[in-house]
């Protein structure tokens, strides 16, 4: 591992990681809305 590489990967890594975690996390807290009110 060089540390070019890491220096250029990590960065995107983190921010494809971030997003997929925010996407998910998104996702579960608009269904947990939904079901909120289909329950009124």
């Amino acid at each position: 591992m060089d540390p070019y590489l890491l220096e250029t990967l990590l960065p995107s890594l983190v921010g494809v990681a971030g997003m997929t975690v925010a996407m998910i996390w998104g996702f579960f807290k608009i269904r947990k809305l939904m079901s909120e009110d289909a329950k009124k």
